[in-house]
């Protein structure tokens, strides 16, 4: 088949266009230690490693997730434990004021005691985080969870019941938050606590025994669910250190399979690359020589 000149310098130009690229293309991979450079060097090998690209990233959001979550169990842990050494001191205090030899003048200074610690123990379970948000609230975090109720004077419960889920692994997640009303359901505890510190500070003709060993009773209750809460957010956090350790794993896994599936074959490669600058090179000078001649070099 004939040739034409024409033709022949179209061939030759895309030889020469072939052989710079695939230079071009193993340098930068050699330089780059990147065997896909783009989707048209391994179409399979480029999907895979966008899907692995996209579990790192993945992992990645879940570690910041937990990191959250420890920080926000912690804080709310804090608070419990103090809600716990103020529980305690009432405990005490209760204690010697449901004894019946107690004078008037010695249970109210139980009382001015007791009224120190009572609303320690509401600041506690009203407690913020560090943007002001309202740790015991539900989702309601811009809600105060225990406020006094202007009608009744009772203790209410303003927020709600939603239990924040965080995902941490593709298919588990933790809550994130304690509710209010789980720690003092109906406000139970705090309206009790309210009602015998009136009768403390203003002891009745009988003393306040009775009504002390009733309180005794309903504070060994509250504390019961509070330390059963402080149990879940240890337990909680016990599992976060578990499942990170798992994700840890398995990132480790797929940043490996990542970079075996993208790293170049150095060797592969470096012959590749001068191959073709061999093969460009031979190019040229072919080229270069043809193109010099014309039929007047054979007249």
């Amino acid at each position: 088949m004939r040739v034409s000149s024409h033709q022949y310098h179209i061939n030759t130009i895309q030889n020469i266009q072939t052989n710079s690229s695939n230079f071009n293309d193993k340098s930068v991979q050699l330089a780059t230690n990147q065997r896909i450079l783009k989707p048209s060097d391994d179409p399979l090998g480029a999907v895979m490693l966008m899907n692995l690209g996209s579990e790192i990233d993945s992992l990645e959001q879940y570690k910041t997730n937990m990191n959250a979550v420890n920080y926000s169990l912690g804080q709310q842990e804090v608070q419990l434990t103090g809600i716990v050494n103020q529980i305690y001191s009432l405990q005490s205090l209760i204690t010697t004021a449901a004894d019946a030899s107690m004078g008037d003048a010695e249970i109210k200074a139980l009382g001015q005691d007791m009224s120190i610690a009572f609303p320690a123990i509401v600041d506690l379970l009203n407690a913020t985080d560090s943007d002001g948000k309202y740790y015991f609230s539900g989702s309601k975090t811009d809600e105060k969870p225990f406020q006094l109720d202007a009608s009744s004077g009772d203790y209410v419960y303003s927020g709600d019941t939603l239990v924040r889920n965080v995902s941490v692994s593709d298919d588990s997640s933790v809550i994130n938050n304690i509710i209010g009303d789980a720690l003092d359901p109906g406000a139970d505890f705090l309206n009790a606590m309210k009602d015998y510190l009136v009768d403390v500070n203003n002891p009745p003709a009988g003393g306040v025994g009775d009504k002390s060993r009733e309180m005794i009773d309903k504070l060994a209750g509250f504390l019961s669910t509070i330390s059963g809460q402080v149990t879940t957010i240890g337990a909680t956090m016990a599992s976060l250190d578990s499942i990170t350790t798992s994700n840890e794993d398995i990132k480790t896994f797929t940043v490996n399979l990542r970079d075996d599936l993208s790293a170049v074959e150095y060797p592969e490669a470096f012959i590749s690359m001068n191959e073709s600058m061999a093969a460009y090179e031979a190019s040229m000078q072919v080229y270069s020589s043809v193109s010099n001649l014309s039929l007047f070099s054979y007249i």
